[in-house]
């Protein structure tokens, strides 16, 4: 049975736990909304958390901190970069927990992730809201970003579509600061992979048709679904799905469609994670098709 409980984790004062017995997960009310923690029960917590920031709160700068954060798309400094370093709104419910940021002054927007972790399987579903409180219309997307630690192998679906048809169904779009040669990154069969490794900054976005991504590590596999639309339009050239890299961490994005948001009006995007065991490293295609859940 689902257990939502009060504790302090790694410096921060005021946290909220969840746990089914399979799979457990903590949050922060002190800064974020931020997921700072998601593992196994008894297991390892997949997610990077920056051992200068873990536990602080306060300041006028952005932090990394690490976990997993909501932010809106296309990148824009200093609209992405909005400190979220201040208290949030917590309310719990029998299974998780709604966590809502107070609105941002410089764009308008309020941030609110809702959390509800099933009985008996070893998942959890991530909503992700934007409510626009401002006084004009912003075009935006959700977009969802998980911190994870180093030295895994990032998992993006990249399926081709009817061989018949004449115009193109696929598109990967580079950042200017990516190599399009670096070798971290593979195509194998329907997937690409990308490799965290040390190496200069990486990322990568692809029109994810499929709905899911993966970031496999130390024989654990981190799996996020989603749903795509294929009659919207996504922000960064159609992308779904981004995988951003350091020498530190790899982030596994997911972005929602791009909307003309009202004020008043509220955009969302939800994901739902997926935590498995003893999975090998993909090679082949058939190595990252099979890590998806039925």
């Amino acid at each position: 049975m689902t257990q939502v409980e009060d504790i302090a984790y790694e410096g921060w004062e005021h946290c909220v736990r969840i746990d089914n017995g399979l799979v457990e997960l903590v949050v922060t009310t002190d800064v974020g909304p931020r997921i700072v923690d998601f593992r196994r029960s008894a297991g390892e917590n997949v997610f990077f958390l920056d051992e200068a920031a873990t536990g602080t709160t306060g300041g006028e700068d952005w932090e990394l901190y690490g976990g997993h954060r909501l932010w809106h798309a296309p990148e824009s400094d200093p609209r992405t970069y909005q400190p979220d370093n201040e208290l949030v709104e917590v309310e719990r419910t029998d299974r998780g927990c709604r966590l809502v940021q107070p609105v941002e002054g410089e764009t308008g927007i309020r941030k609110a992730i809702e959390i509800e972790m099933p009985d008996g399987e070893p998942a959890v579903e991530i909503g992700h809201e934007l409510t626009n409180e401002g006084v004009w219309s912003v075009e935006l997307a959700p977009w969802a970003i998980s911190v994870c630690k180093p030295g895994g192998t990032a998992v993006v679906p990249f399926p081709d579509g009817d061989p018949d048809e004449l115009l193109p169904d696929r598109s990967l779009v580079f950042w200017p600061r990516t190599d399009v040669s670096d070798e971290r990154i593979r195509y194998v069969d329907d997937h690409v992979l990308v490799e965290q490794a040390d190496g200069p900054e990486f990322k990568i976005g692809a029109n994810a048709l499929d709905g899911w991504a993966a970031y496999v590590n130390d024989g654990r596999a981190f799996v996020k679904t989603f749903e795509y639309d294929p009659e919207a339009t996504y922000p960064d050239r159609g992308a779904s799905v981004e995988v951003y890299m350091l020498d530190h961490m790899l982030e596994l994005e997911t972005l929602g469609p791009l909307v003309e948001l009202a004020p008043g009006e509220t955009t969302s995007h939800t994901e739902r994670w997926h935590l498995f065991e003893d999975v090998s490293e993909p090679e082949t295609g058939a190595d990252a098709a099979s890590i998806v859940p039925e």
